[in-house]
């Protein structure tokens, strides 16, 4: 993670408006009426750039860590629309991708503590699970979730 170290800028434009408003009074009408707008174009511009900068921070975030523990850690598309789901916790599902509509269309998932991975289409679904053993099974199942052709 990097530093940056950019607060003397900040204090030197804090004290120059500092200076500026002390000798505002002794100003001519002319000077005023030219300084005022400046003041209030140089805080826009600032405010802008950093809003502006911020931005990019938070869309271009990398995170370099030796360990990160979470029990969720979800993925979106620059729409922010979910695509990528991983979950550690006691539920089944262990990760799901999504498409554009965001309807999950490939499960990972386990199933009595056996890997299986499920394909979602619009009218079924198809299932391959393997056994400890190593014995795989492919399932099609339809919207019920009725098994309508298994192959061991």
């Amino acid at each position: 993670m990097t530093m940056r170290k950019d607060w003397p800028k900040w204090l030197a434009l804090v004290i120059f408006f500092m200076l500026l408003g002390g000798y505002y009074d002794r100003l001519t009408v002319e000077t005023r009426t030219f300084i005022l707008p400046l003041i209030i174009f140089v805080a826009a511009a600032l405010i802008f750039g950093r809003m502006r900068q911020l931005q990019h921070e938070v869309r271009s975030s990398r995170v370099t860590a030796l360990e990160i523990v979470a029990q969720q850690l979800s993925l979106a598309d620059t729409e922010g629309n979910e695509r990528l789901s991983m979950v550690a916790s006691s539920d089944r599902t262990v990760m799901t991708f999504y498409d554009n509509t965001q309807v999950s269309r490939l499960v990972l998932e386990l199933i009595d503590s056996e890997p299986a991975l499920k394909l979602v289409g619009e009218k079924g679904t198809a299932r391959l699970a393997i056994s400890y053993d190593g014995a795989a099974s492919f399932s099609i199942l339809n919207d019920q979730e009725e098994v309508i052709w298994s192959a061991p």
